[in-house]
This record gives C-alpha cells, structure tokens and sequence, in this order.
C-alpha cells in the first residue's frame, strides 16, 4: 500500500485533519477495530490502520467533501450529497485514494461504507462499521447491546448494530439508505 505505510503515518495525518474529539474518536475506533480483527481472524494492522482514517474528511466542508467525491470515479448518491452524516464516508475514500495513492480497496472499501454498510460486506468493512459503533467513547443508548452481540459473533454485531440504526432513523423519521437496508436484509438471511 503506498502512501500511508503504517499507523504513525496515518496519526500524524489525521492529527493535522481532525479537531481533537473526532481525533479521539478515530483513535478509540482504531482500537476497537484491531480488537475485533483480532478476535474474527483478520488482519489486525491494517483494521487498526481502516479505523484511523475512516472519519478523515469528517471535519471538512461539504462543499470540500463534495468536491473531492466529484473528482474521482466514486459514485455517489443523492443520500450522500445530502446528508453530511453520509458524504464524508466517499469523500474519505476519494481522499485517501487521490492524494495518499491507496490502492488497497478493502481498505477503501471500509473508509467508503462506514457509515450505511452494504450487501456483501468484507470482513474488514463489517470490522470498521462496527468498530465505529462500539468504540469506547460511544455512550448512546442501545450501545451495551451492540458491545454485547460483538462479543457473540461479528455477524451478530452488525447486525444488532444495523438494527439499532435502522429503528433509530424510523422512529426520528429520518431517511434509511437503501444500502442500509439491503445490508440489514442480507445478514438477517445469514
């Protein structure tokens, strides 16, 4: 992978990118990720690397986020280009690919579908979207339950953590990324 070689490098990134709660952040689901990649049989350095970078562009404008989506190959959605809670996942991706040469596309991948997951999630995407939900700092209610089912199994985790996504948005009436829903769906099936 060139670019970011390893964990030092991505830190001193991030630290000149996120103020310092999203850094904390980043660095907690760092943690978690290699937890979890170390207890599901992955690679524990690059998870670790994954959940360091994945809120990269978190911090920055969404004009700035739009525009780095916009400049690379990376579709995105209406949901995205509305919702700043979504756009910084493929603006990560297009920012990490562009001006640090990732190649790695799981990497990639994980950095891209963070925030909603997807249908037919590697091992290290169901890593990173769940590291982000139960890192240490998170304190929402629900979360103990999400913690609990990652201990059982990683499938188990996703999905009480897609659960828990998908019943918070309905009832804030708020709109579910169909790529959410599809992810959801898949892992109920098993």
């Amino acid at each position: 992978m060139k670019g970011i070689q390893n964990k030092e490098q991505a830190l001193e990134i991030i630290k000149a990118r996120l103020k310092p709660g999203r850094l904390a952040h980043s660095i907690a689901v760092a943690e978690a990720a290699k937890e979890l990649a170390a207890r599901y049989g992955a690679d524990t350095e690059k998870a670790e690397l994954a959940g360091l970078l994945h809120d990269i562009m978190k911090g920055a404008p969404p004009e700035e986020q739009l525009q780095w989506a916009s400049k690379s190959a990376i579709m995105i959605d209406n949901a995205e280009k509305e919702n700043g809670q979504l756009l910084h996942a493929p603006a990560g991706e297009a920012y990490l690919r562009t001006t640090y040469g990732i190649e790695d596309e799981d990497l990639l991948m994980a950095v891209r579908f963070h925030t909603t997951g997807r249908a037919g999630m590697s091992k290290l995407e169901q890593i990173i979207y769940l590291a982000d939900m139960i890192s240490r700092d998170r304190k929402f209610p629900g979360v103990e339950l999400i913690r609990e089912a990652a201990q059982k199994s990683l499938k188990e985790g996703v999905l009480t953590g897609l659960k828990a996504t998908l019943t918070k948005l309905q009832k804030n009436g708020e709109a579910i990324h169909p790529r959410s829903e599809e992810a959801y769906a898949e892992f109920l099936k098993g």
